[in-house]
């Protein structure tokens, strides 16, 4: 069986709102030289289309009713590289965005934005560069930046605690007990010259 070839100039839309998606490729279809070649609304749907055929870029929502996103995007990176991915998204959190770039997207673009900055993503993206939304891009720096002095254990119980998540959740979450998780979050706030919970996201993420 031949590799499958990436179809140039053509999109496809992961999101469980179908409303949301028939709107999406009417616009594209009018409004830009991309085409639709298909769409799912869940990950497993995705996973069987790209057995038969491949899009330049991949259009993900984070929300896919009880499933993430990130863990499609997250295959796609692994089984799937040539193909682009962007996340479209309800949540326009720095922690998401930094989040998305870690597994490999290459655009995050907000649901409340409008359909030019879709399009100044899809158009960035398809030649090769990164997109973030400009009202976006400081706290998502703040976040690059602060996370160069942590540990990796300590960058994902600061991504946690930035989702508004207790130290209980994060402890189920990460399987860690609440007492490490504590101590992480106490390092966290000295590392961050945060005081509390509410200092460090809305300092972060807010």
């Amino acid at each position: 069986m031949n590799e499958l070839l990436v179809e140039k100039n053509t999109l496809f839309f992961v999101d469980d709102h179908n409303m949301m998606i028939r709107g999406l490729e009417n616009w594209v279809e009018k409004n830009t030289s991309f085409s639709t070649i298909g769409s799912a609304g869940n990950i497993e749907e995705a996973r069987k289309f790209f057995q038969t055929r491949l899009p330049e870029i991949c259009i993900i929502d984070i929300q896919l009713g009880e499933e993430n996103g990130f863990e499609l995007l997250e295959y796609m990176t692994s089984n799937f590289p040539q193909i682009k991915c962007v996340m479209f998204s309800m949540f326009d959190s720095s922690v998401y965005i930094s989040q998305s770039k870690v597994l490999g997207a290459k655009g995050y673009v907000s649901k409340a934005s409008s359909e030019g900055v879709l399009l100044k993503c899809l158009e960035i993206v398809r030649n090769g560069g990164i997109f973030i939304e400009e009202k976006m891009l400081s706290k998502y720096q703040k976040i690059e930046e602060i996370s160069k002095f942590m540990t990796k254990r300590e960058i994902q119980v600061f991504e946690e605690i930035l989702k508004e998540h207790s130290n209980e959740q994060i402890a189920d979450n990460l399987k860690m007990t609440v007492h490490s998780v504590e101590c992480y979050v106490s390092r966290i706030y000295d590392i961050t010259n945060c005081r509390t919970r509410i200092q460090l996201i809305k300092e972060f993420n807010s």
